[in-house]
């Protein structure tokens, strides 16, 4: 993405800022073990220099990336994408100020990202439902922000979104920047992984109220809802889902939240929160599905075992699945 050495971009901020060459190295390193070394000694070079305010590439705001090249602390990213999932406007609250948050799933074809959007008029196309799956959006004046091990994209007063531009296709989508396709015998704590495989059990879900903006945990206290980083809130019920993925090497208990959740539930979360008694039907439905699931394996301390949180969930064709393995051997 950057053509941009290390040195460049040192020299520049040394020209640009008068700081040493020992000073700006010193906020890199630290920006580096802040990172927890997620992205290049370049790329925090760049944080820096946007911290700075020096700007590395003036005639940037022309140009457009693609999903795969983004860095966290970028701004004013243009990018096209296409829509793959759309999720209902949400308000929150917090110490600072209070307001509607939306957010969706867009890929291209490196990738896919969550894009977070803040500004009110912006919102408002998604609730005119003038943005909806599958549509082409061009996207302006973005940054690009670190959150719970991924990149997000967000727009705020400053950024744009231009629905169904001419001349803009996007043509096959990447669904994962993941490319490790493993069996379930092979996986190992931390690290993240498509898994392909079948449905053998499926636990009936359980329910938590979360913070809107950060998907957290909210807890009751003195009859409001309190976020331990975003305060007062307006918090919602969310689900959550388990259940055990077979892929014939081995099995693995699968955790699912929020829309992954209620997507392995058929979209039935509403029907099953009011009836309890419909998951029973519901599970017939879901056992023997043959899905893919992305996510991240994590140690269960508590039963000693893996466990894989899920961060997408697409179900395979049978076929296509047969026709995989049988080139896998």
């Amino acid at each position: 993405m950057f053509k941009l050495t290390y040195t460049d971009i040192l020299n520049e901020i040394k020209n640009k800022t008068g700081l040493s060459e020992e000073d700006i190295n010193s906020r890199v390193n630290k920006k580096l073990a802040l990172l927890s070394d997620l992205i290049s000694k370049e790329g925090a070079a760049h944080i820096i220099a946007n911290e700075l305010g020096v700007k590395l590439f003036p005639e940037y705001s022309d140009k457009k990336l693609k999903i795969k090249g983004l860095v966290p602390g970028l701004n004013f990213i243009n990018i096209d994408a296409k829509v793959l999932s759309v999720f209902e406007v949400r308000l929150f609250k917090n110490e600072k100020r209070e307001g509607k948050i939306a957010s969706m799933i867009i890929g291209d074809e490196t990738g896919i990202s969550r894009l977070v959007i803040w500004d009110t008029k912006l919102i408002e196309l998604i609730e005119s439902g003038k943005i909806k799956d599958n549509d082409t959006i061009s996207i302006k004046n973005a940054y690009c922000k670190e959150n719970n091990n991924g990149l997000e994209l967000h727009l705020g007063s400053k950024g744009g979104i231009i629905v169904n531009p001419e001349n803009v296709v996007i043509n096959e989508i990447k669904h994962s920047r993941i490319v490790n396709q493993k069996q379930i015998k092979d996986l190992k704590e931390n690290e993240i992984a498509d898994i392909n495989g079948t449905i053998v059990q499926v636990f009936e879900p359980r329910f938590y109220t979360a913070c809107p903006e950060c998907n957290k945990k909210a807890e009751m206290t003195n009859g409001v809802f309190l976020c331990n980083e975003h305060g007062s809130v307006l918090a919602r019920e969310t689900p959550i889902v388990n259940f055990f993925l077979d892929d014939g090497t081995d099995n693995i208990r699968v955790v699912c939240f929020r829309e992954i959740a209620n997507k392995v539930l058929n979209n039935n979360f509403a029907k099953i929160r009011e009836n309890p008694s419909e998951f029973d039907i519901i599970k017939n439905d879901i056992l023997g599905r043959q899905v893919k699931v992305t996510g991240r394996v994590n140690k269960n301390a508590m039963f000693d075992r893996l466990e894989l949180t899920a961060q997408n969930i697409e179900e395979l064709d049978p076929k296509q699945l047969i026709e995989e393995l049988n080139k896998e051997n």
